[in-house]
């Protein structure tokens, strides 16, 4: 059944200079158009949120003085609307209220002025967000600040919904640029869109490093000022809708019991996006209280609809796949949604275990279409083994052949190079049907480790093994408690070993393999001068307005192997590279300042493999071609390759064109400089040089470099 929700739309102008957006811009970014923010509510809620009865009052002028916060802008707004209209009659029975501050920004005198390249003024933007004036929810809406992402979380709170938590996250920092690095759980899901905007993305502190993106850009609205605000996206969680209005879901769950052990339960769920259909399973603890504690959600997120921006492939925390929250009793709060895992569809990892439950979530099938997913939910086992990687680290212990210098955009120097790294890595194991329930068991069970095919012994020590006819050396300590393995390579040696544990007991085994990576070296920003580029990347990211986490290299999955390593930094840039192509709102600076980023931290690998992707190869060898694309400052090889990326987007040529070939042609035109900076590049100029070296290549007479594109 529908529910009535009247919300009043007050846009109130607090500088007369700019002129009021007009009427039908309005109407469909906030009211009726296929991606306003009224329709989201609608959409996500399945219907179940009517707004047929709100209102959308007039402009009215509004003063504001020193005080820009979210409550100063409401009360300001809603007195500026009762001058102007003593008794509105829309007003008995409102719900709650959206304040449309414009523009939401003022000139304010810069602390810097007199400093070289420091203008006298900067832009300050207003604070937006939830609040509530004369007992009314509000959600403060600046318009130059706000994306549709930023106003469907804050009207989420209008309407009775709050954070979801989860993941270790830099969502509550709320000063990203001081010397104090906050780290917490709340904005941890990274497929809710009231975990909004860092979606359990972590981009401060010394890592690891990760982030969510689910978000993408709609289609723009003729008359609406701010180019940026069409980013939008993802869904509320089936989870938090369920939470918060169990009522949207009538007709659309699945409800069981915890499964017995040796009992799993099955089900089939369609994507959280279909119109029809059962979207979430319910499942329900032994004595589960009122508020609901306990309880586990399982759900299936696609790539459609207002989840266009789930990641098929990763690297973003936001993959299409199975998702599973559960409720936890927060304090001060109360029973929220906390993200504890998913089951992406391209991964060969099929199930995630539910934190502070017995259960299992295993996914049996996907519809190649997409359009449902069958699932399989276990609890207890027979005797098994399985091993739980714990904590891995790549430590560098110092520099392999020459260290060279290189500048941000901001102009600070900071040294890149190759370094040989010392990889320490923690195996725990989870154990079941060997008495494992937590209590004393005697006989306890037997624990054995190897490494390399060489029995562990002692409870450390160090151990010599052969890969491939060579001999390494690692060191090895084991818990006496936990009997956690932990192994710690030498510097500068890559190789990869199993290690393997075997479980005993009533005369019985069970045994787990899992694969000791040492990456041996990596090629990047010295580990001195992270922090000063992720001073620069915050300062850049915040003059366009960016979410920094997607320009950051993430750190790779600890227990990659190189190959995977190399493909997830290859995946990263041409990723990051896309979020710097597609939006209307970035110059030619802009990107080129973005496109600078990665430069400095992805490998010149990255690069190859990159446009390899979009065909573009080689014909020198790449070894050359790595010192080429290493080299900014006295080869046009990094601005060209930035170019082709950015030129490619989402595209490819038909057949592949040597890059060597490329820069030579382009070089050698009429009249032109060679590169240094992306902005340098003339795009006509590439285009050309890529159909001469397609012509030539393949003897054909292509003229236009769109011919050459699939």
């Amino acid at each position: 059944m529908a529910k009535s929700v009247r919300l009043g739309i007050i846009r109130a102008r607090h500088d007369t200079t700019v002129p009021v957006i007009p009427d039908p811009a309005c109407i469909t970014t906030l009211m009726t158009g296929d991606h306003a923010l009224l329709r989201f509510w609608e959409d996500t809620s399945l219907g179940h949120l009517d707004f047929v009865d709100s209102s959308m009052f007039p402009w009215v002028d509004m003063t504001l003085g020193a005080d820009t916060s979210r409550a100063a802008q409401a009360r300001a707004a809603v007195d500026a609307l009762r001058a102007r209209f003593p008794d509105p009659p829309e007003w008995p029975g409102l719900n709650g209220l959206i304040v449309i501050t414009h523009p939401g920004q003022r000139a304010v005198p810069n602390p810097q002025a007199g400093q070289p390249g420091q203008p006298a003024t900067i832009t300050q933007g207003f604070d937006g967000g939830a609040t509530s004036v004369d007992g009314l929810p509000v959600a403060v809406l600046p318009v130059m600040s706000s994306d549709l992402t930023f106003m469907c979380h804050e009207v989420g709170h209008v309407l009775g919904l709050d954070h979801t938590f989860g993941l270790d996250n830099n969502g509550t920092d709320w000063d990203p640029a001081d010397a104090t690095v906050v780290v917490g759980q709340e904005y941890g899901s990274p497929y809710d869109l009231m975990s909004s905007a860092t979606f359990a993305g972590r981009f401060l502190g010394p890592g690891p490093f990760y982030s969510g993106l689910p978000t993408f850009t709609g289609p723009p609205v003729a008359g609406w000022p701010n180019p940026g605000a069409f980013a939008m996206g993802p869904h509320l969680s089936r989870a938090n809708l369920h939470l918060f209005m169990p009522d949207a879901l009538t007709g659309r769950v699945i409800e069981a019991p915890f499964p017995q052990p040796g009992a799993p339960f099955t089900a089939r769920i369609v994507p959280a996006s279909a119109p029809n259909g059962r979207c979430l399973l319910v499942l329900r603890p032994p004595g589960e209280p009122a508020d609901g504690v306990g309880r586990v959600y399982v759900e299936y997120r696609v790539p459609e609809g207002w989840d266009a921006g789930m990641d098929p492939l990763g690297p973003s925390l936001s993959r299409e796949g199975v998702v599973v929250h559960s409720v936890v009793g927060i304090a001060g709060k109360g029973p929220r949604a906390w993200y504890r895992g998913s089951v992406p569809t391209a991964s060969p990892d099929t199930d995630v275990a539910v934190a502070t439950t017995p259960l299992v979530v295993r996914t049996v099938a996907v519809d190649p279409g997409q359009q449902w997913v069958d699932l399989s939910v276990t609890a207890g086992a027979a005797k098994a083994v399985e091993i739980v990687r714990g904590l891995q680290s790549d430590d560098v212990v110092g520099p392999v052949g020459e260290v060279r210098e290189t500048t941000t955009p901001c102009g600070d120097t900071v040294r890149r190079g190759t370094f040989a790294t010392s990889t320490t890595a923690r195996l725990g194991l989870r154990a079941s049907g060997f008495g494992g329930s937590g209590e004393p068991v005697d006989p306890r069970p037997t624990i054995a480790w190897t490494v390399g095919g060489v029995p562990l012994a002692a409870p450390s020590g160090n151990v010599g093994i052969s890969v491939d006819g060579n001999a390494f050396t690692l060191d090895y300590s084991i818990d006496p408690v936990m009997s956690e393995l932990t192994l710690t390579s030498r510097g500068g040696e890559r190789y990869e070993a199993p290690a393997v544990v075997t479980v005993g007991g009533d005369g019985t085994t069970a045994s787990a393999t899992a694969v000791f990576t040492a990456q041996g070296w990596t090629e990047g920003i010295h580990p001195e001068d992270v922090e000063r580029f992720g001073d620069c990347l915050r300062r850049i990211t915040e003059r366009y307005r960016r979410v920094p986490a997607p320009f950051r290299r993430p750190s790779p999955e600890p227990w990659s192997d190189p190959a995977t390593r190399r493909l997830a930094e290859q995946a990263w840039l041409r990723q990051a590279f896309k979020l710097i192509a597609q939006p209307p709102d970035l110059d030619a600076t802009g990107r080129g300042e973005l496109s600078r980023l990665l430069q400095v931290q992805a490998s010149p690998t990255a690069f190859i493999d990159a446009l390899k992707e979009g065909a573009v190869d080689h014909s020198v060898s790449e070894a050359d071609l790595t010192d080429w694309l290493r080299n900014p400052e006295f080869t046009p090889y990094p601005a060209l390759a930035q170019s082709l990326l950015l030129r490619l987007d989402s595209t490819r040529l038909k057949r592949p064109v040597f890059l060597d070939v490329i820069a030579f042609n382009y070089e050698n035109s009429p009249g032109e400089p060679s590169p240094r900076l992306l902005e340098d590049v003339d795009t006509g100029v590439l285009e050309a040089a890529v159909v001469e070296g397609w012509n030539v290549r393949y003897g054909e007479t292509a003229s236009e470099f769109g011919e050459l594109l699939t």
